[in-house]
């Protein structure tokens, strides 16, 4: 595998965990998050707080689904199985953002 399918296929791990909830707005600032499914009204709420919050809330667990899936499969990626790297260096190899094509 390339670093760049592991980066797409961790976006998509990310993507997918994200498009699992839904925050809500309820009354000025104030929000709740909840599972993207038919039950998703306050009572069903995963977390509570201000919206900026539930969209952390949400990111996060995004974030944390596309580490897990590097993690998971970063021995298949040749870059960063064939020689002792640091955690900042493959902290920046998976930061790299790639060329746009149009």
């Amino acid at each position: 595998m390339t670093l760049d399918r592991l980066i797409t296929l961790a976006a998509l791990e990310c993507v997918d965990e994200r498009e699992r909830h839904l925050a809500i707005y309820t009354v000025g600032l104030n929000g709740y998050v909840c599972r993207n499914d038919a039950e998703g009204d306050e009572s069903h709420a995963l977390f509570k707080g201000i919206y900026r919050d539930c969209q952390v809330w949400i990111e996060r667990r995004g974030i944390a689904a596309a580490l897990k899936y590097v993690i998971a499969h970063m021995h298949e990626v040749p870059e960063l199985n064939g020689r002792e790297l640091s955690h900042k260096e493959i902290l920046a190899l998976l930061a790299r953002i790639p060329d746009q094509s149009c």
